[in-house]
């Protein structure tokens, strides 16, 4: 009986048992360390990478912003500039002739492509603007800038045209905003700076949804 109990609780086979077990313990548990370490540096690697390509891709919706910004100013201010030198050329305060035929010319070669050159500007809003920033550059286009090209053009068809004849003094071929409008219509609305300052408005609109304030006042 006390040979059998002392098999039982053999202190030698217990720590050989325990020996063993530990042995393989220290070896599963040296493949799974580095196996379970590697997995987390290449998670670590995949979201590090993930952030990168992140930050890459708002960079240059960043830059991409702010060029369309720059250039729908300059594309607005070109052609102000032609319409506004048009219309200064034929006022009798500051006007001559000679300078009114190279504003007319300007216009008739320049106008065109600055137009198109901003209808383009502003569809590439439809993805780097809310829309409502968007739809607002569009009313400006359609609703000021077009109506005032085309009375423009009508107006200097007319006075192509006049040599003595009695004709329309303001446009009634064009629609909007500036139908039956005159010379000195079109330049007061000009030179009173009503479109400059249209522009200016949804540029700082736009320029807050971009988050591309300047300093503040």
């Amino acid at each position: 009986m006390d040979g059998r109990q002392t098999q039982l609780i053999d202190p030698k086979g217990s720590f050989l048992k325990n020996l063993v077990l530990s042995l393989v313990l220290i070896g599963v548990t040296s493949l799974l360390i580095p196996a379970v370490l590697k997995q987390i540096d290449d998670q670590k690697f995949i979201a590090e990478q993930q952030f990168q390509a992140e930050l890459s891709r708002q960079d240059k919706i960043l830059d991409a912003q702010a060029a369309v910004l720059d250039s729908l100013a300059s594309t607005f201010w070109d052609y102000e500039g032609y319409a506004a030198d048009l219309l200064y050329s034929r006022d009798e305060r500051y006007g001559r002739d000679e300078w009114h035929q190279r504003a007319i010319d300007a216009y008739y070669l320049e106008s065109g492509p600055v137009l198109g050159k901003m209808r383009a500007e502003i569809s590439t809003l439809l993805r780097l603007a809310p829309r409502p920033n968007y739809e607002s550059f569009l009313r400006l286009y359609e609703e000021e800038v077009l109506p005032l090209d085309s009375c423009l053009l009508e107006l200097m068809k007319l006075e192509a045209e006049s040599s003595g004849a009695s004709l329309p003094t303001g446009c009634v071929a064009s629609e909007g905003k500036f139908f039956g409008a005159s010379w000195d219509t079109l330049a007061a609305y000009v030179f009173e700076q009503d479109l400059a300052d249209q522009v200016d408005r949804e540029l700082e609109s736009l320029a807050k949804a971009f988050g591309l304030q300047g300093a503040p006042d």
